[in-house]
């Protein structure tokens, strides 16, 4: 009887290593929460410094003594700092760790915005804008791939997707702010609050943050595995489709109220539309980031470019009549956004993980050298003449080649030599 009692027992043995295995699972869970809530709210702050100069424009522009035609540079330069920060804070962020450049990007666009709050002239105030687009580029490739490697690998494409979320809901926090601040504190008032906000989340991204994993284990040069054999047809393809996707985006979203106001619209009309643009953003990446495991990530880009396209097209058409105008608004905030998102999971699942910061943040990089010479060109555009409908159908056109280049890059991802994508 004794044999049989002491076999009886034996199962019981593992139990301990059970509860400690779930209790490393729970942990592991609640790590992850507490990082994607983090990235969520930088990305919220991404989002409301980047809308707020849109709405604020002609005040600068008053003040400075400037036509708004002219504020087109203002618009570029902080592009020019965003492309400039993804390229270097991405590699960096892959070499050093993606915490420390998250930490060190959001610094600088804390300092730059509230350099934009302090500018009284048009040397200063490109100057702040840069540093300022600097900051943002830097800190976007890093919470996308810190959460890209938290987020389980089954969920990771929706995760990162509906982590886009966070960008328009801070830009229509901030077009919403500025429609309402400007009128009665004066424009300096948005940035100070722009620059007022990022305080507290450096402390907690600096004392609640793990290093990334990834990062620590990575290669001297994450650059070279962008071209490596097999992934280098799709890297080509992902920029170039970067490069139309972003101009839309932001182009859109920077020249919108300016268009508005030139088709007659008052300043708190056209921060609203813009406003009303956001939160149709917010609605369309959370529902794309929802699908998106039914359809995948490379045909919720095709889809959303394609309603992008027809979206902002109708849009010049319609500006006299506003209830239609808003819902246009509201409908193209979806479409553009769900495809910025959708891009950015397409991105993160398209490099190994020791590269995934280089990766996202170069094809970000890319993407924003169309957002540089777009304001620039619609500037260029109006002051030569051109009709609030054309401009609209000029961001169309860019849609509508964006839809052309990722039919190819999921083509591409198709290869059986591609290892590595969503």
């Amino acid at each position: 009887m004794r044999p049989n009692s002491r076999r009886s027992r034996a199962p019981s043995a593992p139990v301990p290593d059970v509860e400690r295995r779930e209790s490393t699972d729970a942990a592991r869970t609640a790590l992850a929460r507490r990082v994607i809530f983090g990235c969520v709210i930088v990305a919220f702050l991404d989002g409301f410094d980047t809308q707020a100069i849109g709405p604020a424009i002609p005040a600068i522009a008053a003040q400075l003594g400037l036509e708004p035609d002219a504020m087109g540079s203002v618009l570029g330069a902080s592009q020019i700092g965003f492309l400039i920060g993804a390229f270097l804070f991405g590699a960096l962020g892959d070499r050093f760790g993606r915490k420390r450049m998250l930490l060190l990007s959001t610094a600088l666009f804390t300092v730059g915005t509230l350099a934009t709050a302090l500018s009284s002239s048009l040397p200063a105030l490109l100057l702040s804008r840069v540093i300022t687009g600097l900051g943002l580029g830097g800190a976007s490739p890093n919470f996308i791939s810190l959460v890209g490697e938290f987020a389980s690998p089954e969920r990771r494409a929706r995760t990162v997707t509906m982590l886009w979320a966070a960008v328009p809901l801070g830009g229509m926090v901030g077009a919403f702010a500025t429609g309402q601040i400007v009128p009665v504190y004066g424009w300096h008032a948005v940035f100070l609050i722009g620059a007022i906000a990022p305080v507290p989340v450096l402390a907690g991204v600096a004392l609640l943050f793990p290093e990334s994993r990834e990062a620590a284990d990575v290669a001297a040069r994450p650059v070279g595995a962008l071209f490596a054999s097999d992934i280098r047809t799709t890297t080509l393809l992902l920029w170039i489709t970067s490069f139309l996707t972003w101009s839309t985006i932001v182009v859109t979203a920077l020249w919108l109220p300016a268009l508005l106001q030139r088709a007659g619209w008052s300043g708190p009309q056209a921060a609203t539309m813009l406003a009303l643009n956001n939160g149709g953003g917010i609605i369309g990446t959370l529902v794309v980031g929802l699908l998106i495991g039914r359809g995948g990530a490379h045909r919720a880009l095709v889809a959303t470019l394609i309603a992008a396209c027809g979206l902002i097209a109708l849009m010049g058409s319609l500006t006299s009549i506003v209830p239609a105008f808003a819902v246009l608004a509201i409908a193209a905030g979806c479409a553009t956004s769900a495809a910025g998102g959708t891009l950015l999971a397409v991105s993160a699942g398209t490099y190994p993980p020791a590269a995934r910061s280089t990766g996202v943040g170069w094809a970000l990089g890319v993407g924003r050298t169309g957002t540089v010479l777009g304001p620039l060109a619609i500037g260029i555009m109006l002051g030569m003449g051109a009709t609030v409908a054309t401009a609209f159908a000029a961001i169309a056109a860019l849609a509508l080649l964006g839809v052309l280049t990722a039919l190819l890059l999921m083509r591409a991802s198709r290869s059986p030599a591609f290892r590595h994508g969503v």
